[in-house]
């Protein structure tokens, strides 16, 4: 109990010592006394500088003067001798008068030239009056020296020219003569001025010599001496109030001490010592600067202390430190110096707060929002002052300063159609803090763009009647998430390839137009269903990379086409969107129209446009469109069968011959009916016995000797009849029968080959060609089908013929593979309807076959088209050079056989050689051309 009075005595006598005491003031007294007399060695000196000063100016402008004076007289004197020697120009004794007189002067102006310059490194000349005239002297002179020099070379026997330059040097020195006269008296007049100046400048000084004294007496002496007695009154007040300080101090929970002004501490109290685990005698006495390194965890902020001793001057901040336990701690440091009521440093004073575990929670908090990437946000509604952290700053990209803390600065960067929900949603929360302030806008980026940033905050403080006076809380940069919902919105409704509109969309559009239709009995629309022809035989040919280009060039010029600035969008003016349903399709609205004219037209300027050769890759690839038409005059009242029914026009313009547009019909659907029942048929047609395999024969060219037989698979329906292939191939493709159809053609033909083995001896064909699908070639137990069906027949391999179109031999690796395999095993290969794919002949080489068949289009045409012709004869060209055989298909003429005989195809098949026909017919066939073979 005894401890805190012993304690705060102990600092009273601190603070009473002498170093505070009223017994100091003569320090003080000594200091301005010593100031007075150093200032008066100032004055003195000063004034013994400023007298050598003046005198050398003046001796300076007495020199100028008479400088002046004697240029004055030696011009006079030229003069005057330049005026003698009128009419006595041969004298020599003259002359040389005149030569001296003119070096004189020259002398003179260059000495007063030099006087000038160590003048104006005292004091120059400032009067307007004496530059002027100085400058009209030096100006006069400048023409005189030519004149002297000219005057000096000329001869004495030329007369007339020294006459006119005796004249002129006259003239030049009497000008001269003034002007030096008149830079005299404005010289003299200028040296008066200065020395009025000068006394005038003398009396000031005396004046002031006279006012500082005064000064000193009444600010320094009397001051001093009322200053030491006021120090003295204060020192017992002073004390007093530092025995109730000390009292708080020792009780406070803060760590204090306090130093002398030479920073050495006089006195801590107990919490320092328990922070800092220095007893107040081991603190005594110590420069405080030691005491905080010796505990400071961080050299940069003991740095900044150092400094702020060093200077005088407070500082606070937050320092971490070697607490006494060893254990690393932050604490808030506030030293302040102590200063007298003069305002005198007598010392210092540390405060230190410990904040470790205060500052624990803000890490952890810290590390939280960082993690989160988090920006924090407040808003003083009092004073509309807004703060925000480092990482708000960084998601709107502002530099520090650029924004003004005001909430309307806030609000102008929020964008306009978002204000009104921001708006809202605060005033919602103010009247009802139930109602989060939660809410993503759009605020302007420094950059310019737009940035989601998502809001959460709420209120955290009110006032005593419930008034919000400040909000708080978070923000969260979101412009990459609403960038991935745009995103993944845009894809849901976008064709990820050519970027139209996706089948959803269309969907949407054309419900919106059959509901348009109910409210507006005026109101028509159409669509158009397209289908490209051909296109899987680019994908098979040249791969799914250019297959894919073509698409993206369709979209490219549906939308060209379709686009309102073009010329074609002008044929009328209704709306136009197309869109991508799937593969090959598209599909185009056309909204508003006049009528169904309208949409035959535009499907009419669309088959041009779209059929337009395409350059992909290299390739240039021509793929015309099928159209199917549906007009708001035939549809149903759901987007689904509108599509259905423009689907079903579409499939009739390509059975009727593709690139063409068909107009829906009702009836189509009844045909569609028909398609389905005859697939249903086609499935059963192999069980039911009603396919048969029929067998066209091939001949040699020329001679028509039989080269081999292809066969060929027929459709016999009960209640249809005969069913052409044309019809059931692509059904069975499309519908999965193919291979069954496949390997019954197969097996058929192989026994059927055997069997005219056996009946026809050395007359049967010597060959079987059987044409493979694209589904039998993607099936992976091909090869061994083949290898079964040669087996049970008791075919040699190279008896059987496999033809495969041309966009079937090029396809991918597996094909590719199997083909090989076929070959290895030596099966012949042969390239079916050579010509309508898309493979070059430069191609032909890479391709597994042993012979290829001209297709029957490019035999119809021989006899009318030389473009036709000439790629018959390079076919024939590269066959032979690749030692391919060729035969010819389609031949119906005797002509036409003729011709390809003469171009050099080996082989021939059609009808003037004979139709398909079945096993009996064949071998009849067969029977009745062997006298007509041996006669050949």
């Amino acid at each position: 109990m005894d401890q805190p009075p012993t304690k705060t005595l102990q600092l009273k006598d601190q603070f009473g010592s002498p170093w505070l005491g009223g017994r100091n003031s003569h320090v003080r007294v000594r200091v301005a006394m010593y100031g007075v007399l150093l200032l008066l060695l100032v004055l003195g000196s000063l004034r013994g500088i400023l007298a050598q000063h003046w005198q050398e100016t003046r001796q300076l402008d007495i020199e100028v003067m008479q400088s002046v004076a004697e240029q004055v007289t030696t011009t006079q004197r030229l003069g005057l001798l330049i005026e003698a020697l009128h009419g006595r120009l041969d004298a020599p004794a003259r002359r040389e008068a005149v030569g001296s007189a003119a070096l004189l002067l020259r002398k003179e102006a260059q000495s007063f030239d030099e006087l000038l310059n160590r003048q104006a490194a005292l004091e120059p000349m400032a009067s307007d009056a004496v530059l002027s005239a100085l400058a009209a002297w030096r100006a006069d002179r400048e023409v005189l020296w030519p004149l002297l020099e000219r005057w000096g070379a000329a001869s004495a026997d030329q007369s007339g020219a020294q006459g006119a330059l005796l004249v002129e040097m006259e003239r030049v020195v009497q000008r001269v003569s003034t002007s030096v006269y008149d830079l005299s008296r404005m010289v003299q007049q200028d040296v008066e001025q200065r020395s009025r100046r000068l006394i005038s400048t003398i009396w000031t000084i005396v004046g002031g010599i006279a006012a500082l004294g005064v000064l000193l007496a009444v600010g320094v002496v009397e001051p001093t001496a009322r200053g030491v007695r006021r120090q003295y009154e204060a020192m017992s007040s002073q004390a007093e109030r530092l025995k109730r300080l000390a009292m708080v101090a020792e009780l406070s929970s803060n760590a204090i001490a306090i130093t002398d002004s030479v920073h050495r501490v006089v006195w801590i109290n107990e919490a320092f010592s328990n922070l800092t685990g220095y007893s107040p005698d081991q603190s005594r006495g110590r420069r405080i600067g030691t005491l905080l390194k010796a505990r400071s965890a961080d050299p940069t902020h003991f740095t900044e202390f150092t400094e702020a001793l060093a200077q005088g001057r407070g500082i606070k901040r937050e320092v971490r430190v070697i607490t006494k336990s060893a254990e690393l701690g932050w604490v808030l440091v506030d030293m302040q110096p102590i200063r007298d009521e003069d305002g005198t440093m007598s010392g210092w004073v540390l405060v230190a707060t410990n904040l470790t575990a205060v500052r624990t929670q803000q890490e952890i908090l810290s590390l939280a929002v960082s993690g989160a990437g988090l920006g924090i946000w407040h808003w003083d509604l009092v004073d509309d002052s807004v703060g925000w952290n480092a990482r708000m700053q960084q998601i709107l990209g502002y530099p520090d300063g650029a924004l003004m803390p005001r909430s309307a600065t806030w609000l102008s960067l929020i964008h306009p159609d978002d204000v009104q929900a921001w708006k809202h949603s605060l005033r919602q929360h103010l009247r009802d803090e139930s109602n989060e302030h939660r809410l993503s806008v759009r605020l302007r980026h420094h950059s310019g763009r737009w940035v989601w940033v998502l809001f959460a905050g709420r209120a955290a403080d009110r006032s005593v009647q419930g008034r919000v006076l400040r909000l708080a809380g978070v923000a969260m940069d979101v412009n990459a998430q609403k960038a991935l919902e745009q995103q993944l919105r845009t894809a849901a409704r976008t064709d990820d390839l050519t970027a139209l509109p996706n089948r959803t969309v269309m969907v949407e559009l054309i419900r919106a137009a059959l509901a348009r239709r109910h409210l507006e009995p005026g109101y028509h629309f159409a669509v158009l269903f397209m289908d490209f022809d051909r296109f899987k035989q680019v994908n098979d040919t040249l791969g799914h990379t250019v297959g894919d280009a073509l698409l993206r060039q369709i979209a490219r010029r549906l939308e060209d086409s379709l686009r309102p600035g073009d010329s074609f969008a002008h044929s009328g003016d209704f709306d136009k969107v197309a869109a991508r349903i799937g593969g090959d399709e598209f599909v185009v609205l056309l909204d508003d129209i006049r009528g169904d004219l309208d949409a035959i037209h535009v499907a009419g300027r669309l088959l041009d446009v779209l059929a337009a050769p395409y350059v992909l890759d290299g390739h240039r690839v021509t793929s015309t469109v099928s159209i199917g038409i549906v007009t708001s005059t035939h549809t149903e009242d759901d987007a689904d069968s509108v599509l259905r029914d423009a689907d079903i026009a579409m499939y009739e313009a390509k059975r009727s011959g593709r690139a063409r547009y068909v107009v829906f019909d009702p009836l189509m659907r009844s045909q569609v009916s028909d398609s389905v029942s005859l697939e249903n048929d086609l499935r059963q047609a192999l069980d039911n016995r009603e396919m048969r395999v029929v067998y066209q024969p091939l001949v040699h060219l020329p001679g028509h000797q039989l080269a081999g037989v292809e066969a060929l698979v027929r459709w016999q329906h009960p209640v249809r009849g005969a069913v052409s292939p044309v019809d059931f191939i692509p059904l069975a493709e499309a519908c999965g029968v193919i291979a069954a159809l496949g390997k019954f053609v197969l097996e058929t033909a192989c026994q059927t080959f055997a069997q005219l083995q056996r009946d026809l001896g050395s007359a049967a064909p010597p060959s079987m060609s059987v044409n493979l699908s694209r589904a039998q070639l993607r099936e992976p137990g091909l090869v061994d089908m083949v290898r079964d069906a040669l087996r049970s027949a008791d075919m040699e391999p190279q008896q059987l013929v496999l033809e495969v179109t041309e966009s079937l031999a090029a396809q991918d690796a597996l094909v590719q593979t199997t083909l090989q395999e076929l070959r290895a095993m030596g099966v012949a290969l042969s390239l079916d309807d050579f010509g309508t794919g898309y493979s070059s002949l430069a191609c032909l080489h890479e391709l597994p076959v042993s012979s290829i068949k001209i297709d029957r289009s490019f035999v119809n045409l021989l006899d009318k088209s030389d473009y036709h012709r000439v790629l018959i004869e390079a076919t024939l060209r590269v066959a032979a050079t690749l030692k391919l055989g060729t035969v010819a298909e389609g031949i119906e003429t005797a002509e036409q056989a003729t011709e390809m005989a003469a171009m050099g195809c080996q082989k021939g098949q059609g009808y003037w050689f004979g139709r398909p026909m079945d096993v009996e017919a064949l071998v009849a066939w067969i029977q009745a051309r062997q006298p007509l073979e041996k006669i050949a």
